[in-house]
């Protein structure tokens, strides 16, 4: 087995080769020095993805001692393939909810899909608001004087309103859709 660790001697990573894996001795192919190396073991943590308001059971991978923070991306492997998600929180082994844990004594991670997001619009004609929700990819962009259709009407998107709490007022203002909590836009015609 051959694996790319630092080398002492020639001070950059280079590729080593194992002699003796009960030792985890290694053998640096390009001065020969010697060095131990311990890998990294990579493990599985159970995982509950949401999108909009359907959530499913999966799991991520993750190297033991790392630190897992809320706000990460990971891949969640599902039953239905592969999702990308933002940590939203952490549970530790002892039943403590937390900000950050350490691959190990984690128990489960809340992750929100932002591969692909329910976006959610109010939509203003007149005096009458209706919502809308529609399907967009997490990385799409929305620009406060946008104009958007929907359901073949022609609306300006006058205010975004962010998960983090904050409001998009001025024109030109842009989020990504995995941002976003809400879309407001006004009737403009057909």
């Amino acid at each position: 087995m051959k694996e790319y660790i630092y080398c002492d001697t020639c001070r950059e990573e280079t590729l080593h080769e194992l002699v003796r894996a009960e030792k985890n001795l290694y053998r640096c192919t390009e001065c020969g020095s010697y060095t131990i190396h311990t890998p990294r073991r990579e493990m599985k943590i159970r995982a509950i993805i949401s999108t909009g308001s359907e959530s499913v059971k999966g799991s991520i991978k993750a190297y033991e001692g790392d630190k897992i923070e809320k706000g990460d991306e990971y891949i969640v492997d599902t039953e239905d393939g592969h999702k990308i998600g933002e940590v939203t929180s952490i549970e530790l082994k002892n039943g403590q909810r937390a900000e950050s844990g350490t691959v190990g004594e984690i128990e489960t991670v809340w992750l929100r899909d932002v591969g692909e997001v329910e976006l959610r619009m109010s939509l203003h004609k007149r005096s009458v608001t209706s919502p809308y929700k529609m399907v967009v990819d997490g990385e799409t962009e929305f620009e406060v004087g946008e104009t958007i259709y929907v359901d073949g009407k022609r609306f300006r998107i006058h205010r975004i309103k962010l998960i983090s709490g904050g409001v998009l007022r001025r024109e030109g203002s842009r989020a990504r859709a995995r941002d976003i909590r809400r879309v407001y836009a006004k009737y403009e015609g057909r």
